[in-house]
This record gives C-alpha cells, sequence and structure tokens, in this order.
C-alpha cells in the first residue's frame, strides 16, 4: 500500500476550499486583473445645529403688563409649568370684577328667564316677555363665556374667582421643558402681548442640518451614518440621516 505523495504546492491547506469547475460555473464567479476601484467616498459638508420649531418657544403675555418679578437668566433651565415672570396690571382688576358683575346679571337672567317659561306655561304672561328674558340670558351667557376665556390667556381661573381674591398680577408659566435662549425684559419694564419676553428651547430633538452640493445627492440615503464635529470641539459625534431635503436652492445645494 502506497500512498502517491503530492508535490508540496499542490497539497490543500487546512483552511482552504476548492471547487469544482461545475462548482465554478455555477456561482458565476468571474476573474480579472488586479486593478484600483471606488468602493466607497466620503462626503464632506458643513452645517449648523438647529431646532424643530415646536422645540423653539417665543414667549409673550396675551395682556400686557408691568414686569414685578423674574429671575431667569440666559442659559438657565426651566421646566414646564415653572412660573417665570410675574406681571402686574391694574386692566387685570377690570377684567376680573367685569367677569364677577357679568355672572351675577347671568345668574339673575337665568333665574328671569326660567320664571318667564314657567308663567308662559300657565299662559300667565304675553310671549314678547318670554322673548326678551331668553336673548337677555343668551346674551349675558355670550359676554360671560368670552370673559372666562379672556381670564384663562392670562392664566387666572375663571370657576375659582370671587370677590375676595382679585389680584393686580398674573403669573406668565414656561410652555416647554428646556432652557432659556434669550431674557429680553427687566424689572419695571412694560411689555405689550407683542412683545417677546422670554425665547426657549428644548435641546432634546436637536439636530444637524446640512448643506450638501448637488452632484453628492445621489449618494446620500436615509440611515446613513454621518460623523461629524462641532466648531469647539476636537471629538467625534455620529448622527444618522433621517430627512434628505427636495428643493434645491440657488447655490445648487440641498
Amino acid at each position: 500500500n502506497t500512498e502517491e505523495k503530492l508535490p508540496e504546492a499542490a497539497k490543500p491547506l487546512a483552511d482552504e476550499v476548492s471547487l469544482s469547475k461545475a462548482q465554478y460555473q455555477n456561482a458565476g464567479i468571474q476573474s480579472g486583473l488586479v486593478q484600483s476601484r471606488q468602493i466607497s467616498k466620503t462626503i464632506k459638508v458643513n452645517g449648523v445645529l438647529d431646532v424643530p420649531p415646536q422645540q423653539l418657544v417665543s414667549i409673550s403675555a396675551p395682556m400686557g403688563g408691568f414686569v414685578k418679578q423674574t429671575d431667569l437668566l440666559q442659559g438657565s433651565a426651566v421646566t414646564k409649568g415653572q412660573v417665570i415672570a410675574v406681571l402686574q396690571n391694574q386692566e387685570y382688576i377690570q377684567l376680573q370684577q367685569e367677569y364677577l358683575e357679568t355672572k351675577s346679571q347671568y345668574e339673575y337672567s337665568l333665574t328671569e328667564y326660567e320664571r318667564q317659561r314657567a308663567l308662559a306655561k300657565e299662559n300667565i304672561n304675553a310671549g314678547k316677555t318670554l322673548q326678551m328674558a331668553k336673548a337677555n340670558y343668551n346674551a349675558l351667557l355670550a359676554k360671560q363665556s368670552g370673559i372666562a376665556e379672556r381670564l384663562k390667556l392670562i392664566n387666572i381661573s375663571p370657576s375659582a374667582l370671587n370677590s375676595s381674591n382679585i389680584r393686580s398680577t398674573i403669573n406668565i408659566y414656561a410652555p416647554i421643558s428646556g432652557y432659556v435662549m434669550d431674557v429680553n425684559i427687566n424689572l419695571g419694564q412694560m411689555v405689550g402681548p407683542t412683545d417677546v419676553m422670554f425665547k426657549t428651547v428644548d435641546p432634546k430633538h436637536l439636530h444637524a442640518e446640512l448643506t450638501v452640493f448637488e452632484k453628492d445627492v445621489l449618494s446620500i440615503r436615509i440611515g446613513q451614518k454621518v460623523r461629524f464635529a462641532l466648531a469647539n470641539e476636537a471629538r467625534e459625534r455620529t448622527a444618522t440621516v433621517y430627512l434628505i431635503g427636495r428643493d434645491i436652492d440657488q447655490n445648487r445645494t440641498v
């Protein structure tokens, strides 16, 4: 029993796989010359950090007043519902008085309307009297509802309001949690309904907005990884492409 000896170059290696001619053809393997090819490329772009519009809030007072109190500074952290300023104005008192007077008139008109309805069922009063009572009741109901909504705008609860708790100040609350970007007021300043007192931002939805040239847009795909660094940092961060613009601006960028 003599074993055939193969030359060293023909001996299979332990991690080598050999294919028959049929397997080679079925796999569609093709051979070629060694050459340089671009397998991938890196696109270098610039951009800015931004937040969605719903995470950047300008805070104003629906009804102007004098700034009585505020402790906020630029960069301060705020929590949704936190009192960030207190305003004072005599008009707040007048609005509360008007609401309570209207509420009292409404309650009387409701009683009168119900009395006239009862009399009408017994044919004691004229139909015109009932109609006038109903019209007065509806008018006062609408007026009371309107003033109540105005009170809610300045953070005064109509249901909790009575003659013993009328006040000349209102609280301004933070609409979102985040950080203060701008503080545009100071103590004693008169602010109007159109004045922006604060700007707050919620950085949880911070994103990088990158400017890509038109020729490179076709190379960008949703889900691709992006390596970037901030201007004032040396370390590198990682992001994921989740949105690609559809419009090409005048600089031929997207």
